[in-house]
């Protein structure tokens, strides 16, 4: 299990246990109620007229702390992460499960087939794209040339923004035909 995934899993056990915890303050508070509609006497008036309105907004708290805290995570599109220089970033082969857009430094986009650089890329570019959509093993090996910081973008998150933004996948299809074509023009020209 990746360190991501742990962590992920972790935060999933805590949100679910705080909403239960939520619900069950919600029961006792309902419970409370119930028994001082069946049988009002001056010791329940006062047990639910104290007691159940801090049941209650303690279960309002705790919920809505753990839908805030669900939503921010939700919502918490990119990771960042840092390389030094000559780290490898993946393999080619490697299954795709996320994209890199490169925020500041350099990588370089390695054949391991023929052990060659096919190209390089800087801040502003991205990769690990082809496997998202293609749905196939990475096709490259990435190395770092430099301190390296990206903003990694899940699969899922990947295809949503690509979904909702049309302009942007655009763009990255028409990189992805553009790559796609310059590798194949590059392993015509080792063959002759």
């Amino acid at each position: 299990m990746s360190n991501r995934s742990y962590v992920s899993a972790r935060r999933a056990g805590w949100i679910r246990r705080l909403t239960i915890t939520s619900l069950a303050l919600t029961l006792v508070a309902l419970l409370l109620g119930l028994q001082f509609v069946y049988r009002t006497s001056g010791g329940t008036l006062f047990l639910f007229s104290t007691v159940a309105p801090i049941l209650v907004i303690a279960a309002i708290v705790i919920f809505l702390w753990t839908v805030i805290f669900e939503f921010r995570q939700a919502h918490k599109l990119f990771l960042v992460e840092r390389y030094p220089p000559g780290e490898t970033i993946f393999r080619q082969g490697d299954p795709g499960d996320c994209a890199y857009f490169i925020r500041k430094g350099k990588v370089a986009v390695v054949d391991e087939e023929t052990n060659s650089t096919v190209r390089t890329l800087a801040a502003g570019e991205y990769f690990g794209e082809i496997a998202l959509i293609t749905k196939q093993p990475r096709t490259a090996t990435i190395c770092t040339l430099s301190s390296v910081e990206v903003a990694v973008l899940g699969k899922e998150n990947f295809l949503n923004m690509m979904r909702l933004l049309p302009a942007t996948e655009e763009e990255i299809l028409h990189t992805l035909q553009t790559r796609v074509a310059e590798d194949d023009n590059r392993q015509e020209e080792e063959r002759s």
